[in-house]
């Protein structure tokens, strides 16, 4: 999976979350959902990190 196809892959699952979000019927499930986004951002800020890492690396070898 390239890039831009796991960037995708999670802003797909922060949506899906998002509307779990909206459409929970009680404060537990907004929790839960807010869990599952805040874990997709997670996932996305470490792969965006690696991905700068990987690019100094090859700049300044």
């Amino acid at each position: 999976m390239n890039k831009k196809e796991e960037i995708e892959a999670l802003v797909q699952e922060i949506n899906e979350e998002a509307t779990n979000f909206k459409n929970a019927e009680d404060p537990n499930e907004e929790v839960e959902a807010l869990k599952e986004m805040l874990d997709a951002l997670m996932r996305g800020s470490k792969l965006v990190v690696e991905k700068i890492d990987q690019y100094n690396d090859r700049r300044y070898r």
